[in-house]
């Protein structure tokens, strides 16, 4: 190559130089061994290029500012290699992030060490997002050294930016941090691996967090979401379910059993009594049934609310339902109850109450008739990824302006003998079973119920 072509080589390369510094809005520059400017591009409008010319960054900036950048340029010429580092300017407007990096530069006839080349970009916008995120940030180095502290970290701790930044973890919150969070958050650093976790911060602080923490060459990053008030719902839930289980038991057991007593006795005495009385003995069987009843639906009820965080199971639909049909049979002797074609046999997600799903769909069909001889239909359309079973009844259907209402709690049709739970535990388990439940006009007369449960495929 010609001495002609050679400089034009070189003016390319320096334009193209030029274009990548001031698009990149990066700072350079070339020092000697010494640490004073031979070379520099300044993304800053001051000082001007001019004015760093033979001076080192401690002749031009305070020590804080200069001290970051001295010890990169100086650890490429005392190790004779890249270095590069993160690190931060505290400014009044806010935090300045940059990211760096040093070479050596070399004497082409004896291959010393004459100087370093030195770039840093600028970082702070885009860690200018995490001041507006809604999560608490900061990042550390290798060294557990705050390079960065945003805003709701500082809310949070009552710590601020310019009382942290520069300095470790341990030494501003000592034992204020958990011996468990150190203990993760050295895991994370030492492995390379990201953890996600909950936290509970004592006091001075007493709070919860959910916190993400990632490492990479540069250190630790951490962010944190505050989620006491969440924590502290989920301890009332707690304490209620605890309250319900002690309500469950009592329900299961001695109040049931007391009114089973009342109707063991109540007919033992309808048997001496004399016609006149009969109606009032009639009265109190009716009213201790519908109690034995209704202590049946709020225990499971119970059991339904107790068991909504449990994991579903295979259940076999065909046995379920073959036993509550039986079972109905059995107590309503005087109603029919059919089944469309046969049962098949499919598997669905659920769980041991799915058979108060249906015992309370065929009770429902039987109390809510008008007839006296009530026809109960049931039917299974069994799909790719679910099963549809229909109960249908010939009674008088439900009103237009209850169809929205019908599975609230309480919610009972006129001259009704049901207990007005028994449909709200019905959608509370299909809806824990990632089902769904609804109600429509029958066909000819009467009204539907759809059951769709996810089925579980077995080929």
């Amino acid at each position: 190559m010609s001495e002609s072509e050679l400089r034009r080589e070189l003016d390319r390369t320096k334009r193209f130089l030029q274009l990548v510094l001031e698009t990149g809005e990066m700072n350079a520059s070339l020092v000697d061994t010494d640490l004073r400017h031979t070379w520099v591009h300044n993304s800053a409008p001051e000082p001007e290029e001019s004015e760093i010319i033979g001076k080192t960054d401690e002749d031009l900036f305070p020590s804080d500012v200069a001290k970051p950048t001295t010890e990169i340029k100086l650890a490429a010429i005392e190790t004779e290699s890249r270095v590069e580092r993160e690190f931060t300017f505290l400014k009044p407007q806010g935090q300045n992030r940059y990211r760096a990096a040093a070479e050596p530069l070399r004497d082409d006839d004896d291959g010393d060490v004459t100087g370093a080349a030195f770039a840093a970009v600028d970082l702070s916008d885009r860690y200018g997002l995490l001041d507006r995120t809604s999560d608490a940030v900061y990042t550390v180095d290798a060294d557990w050294v705050v390079t960065f502290w945003n805003e709701r970290m500082a809310a949070r701790t009552g710590v601020e930016p310019e009382a942290i930044v520069g300095k470790t973890l341990w030494e501003v919150f000592g034992a204020d941090i958990p011996d468990a969070l150190e203990a993760r958050y050295r895991e994370v650093m030492e492995t390379g691996e990201p953890a996600e976790f909950e936290q509970y911060v004592p006091d001075p602080f007493d709070y919860w967090v959910e916190i993400r923490a990632f490492a990479d060459d540069d250190g630790l990053s951490v962010y944190s979401r505050d989620v006491t008030e969440r924590k502290a719902y989920e301890q009332r839930l707690r304490e209620q379910r605890d309250a319900l289980d002690v309500l469950n038991q009592v329900l299961r057991h001695d109040i049931r059993n007391d009114l089973q007593l009342v109707v063991a006795y109540a007919d033992l005495i309808s048997e001496d009594v004399d016609e006149e009385h009969q109606a009032n003995i009639q009265r109190v069987l009716d009213s201790a049934r519908h109690a034995v009843d209704l202590t049946t639906s709020a225990r499971e009820i119970s059991d339904a609310v107790l068991s909504a965080d449990e994991a579903t199971q295979r259940v076999d639909l065909e046995a379920t339902l073959d036993r509550e049909i039986a079972d109905a049979r059995a107590a309503y002797p005087h109603a029919s109850i059919t089944v469309e074609d046969s049962l098949p046999a499919v598997t669905v997600l659920a769980d041991d109450m799915l058979d108060s799903v249906f015992r309370n769909l065929i009770k429902n069909a039987i109390q809510h008739s008008d007839r006296d001889e009530p026809a109960v239909d049931i039917g299974v359309e069994v799909a790719a990824d679910e099963v549809i079973i229909r109960v249908s009844d010939d009674g008088p259907g439900i009103p237009e302006d209850r169809t929205e209402t019908v599975f609230e709690q309480g919610e009972r049709g006129l001259d009704s003998e049901g207990t007005g739970i028994g449909l709200t535990l019905v959608e509370t388990l299909v809806e824990n079973y990632g089902g769904r439940v609804w109600v429509e006009d029958g066909d000819p007369i009467g009204a539907m119920f759809g059951v769709e449960l996810p089925r579980v495929r077995t080929d």
